[in-house]
């Protein structure tokens, strides 16, 4: 009689193993980024618990309802963005982690008054836990350092947001 195959461990039950956490945590920060150039709000859902807060330009964003209103509002009236994550560095402390990650992220919309393209460099600094669907991050602070072209570009998105 044939043997079934052990189970897949569940990343909470799975043994420590600080190379996998490394790698699974910055693939939350990719697929975080995906999930915002292609607008994929399903996506984007799953790389936060729900109760994250995102502390951004716009202000503070409690729960994860919160955070995708947020992204709805300053995403789609963008004809287009890229948002590029480098220089992950993280701290794992058993099923929680600090990340600090370097981003580039450029924003275009057509026609705009003074030039059609916005670009933001800065950092993420996050706090995650692991869950029993993987990593997911609890809170996300963005701090921009500096930024290159009009920003007109994402003002409007910004004013859209303040005034509902």
């Amino acid at each position: 009689m044939p043997t079934s195959p052990a189970p897949i461990p569940t990343p909470a039950d799975a043994p420590a193993d600080p190379a996998r956490d490394q790698i699974q945590i910055a693939q939350v920060l990719y697929r975080l980024a995906r999930a915002m150039d292609t607008r994929d709000w399903d996506l984007l859902a799953t790389c936060f618990i729900p109760e994250a807060v995102g502390d951004f330009a716009t202000g503070q964003a409690v729960g994860l309802d919160s955070m995708l209103l947020d992204y709805k509002a300053f995403l789609p009236p963008l004809d287009t963005t890229q948002h590029l994550v480098t220089n992950i560095e993280t701290a794992i402390d058993g099923d929680t982690a600090e990340a600090t990650a370097y981003f580039l992220a450029q924003h275009v919309r057509a026609d705009t008054e003074g030039g059609d393209q916005f670009l933001i460099g800065g950092r993420y600094d996050d706090r995650l836990t692991r869950t029993t669907e993987g990593w997911r991050i609890t809170r996300r602070r963005v701090t921009g350092s500096w930024t290159q072209g009009n920003p007109k570009v994402v003002g409007t998105t910004l004013d859209r947001r303040e005034n509902g």
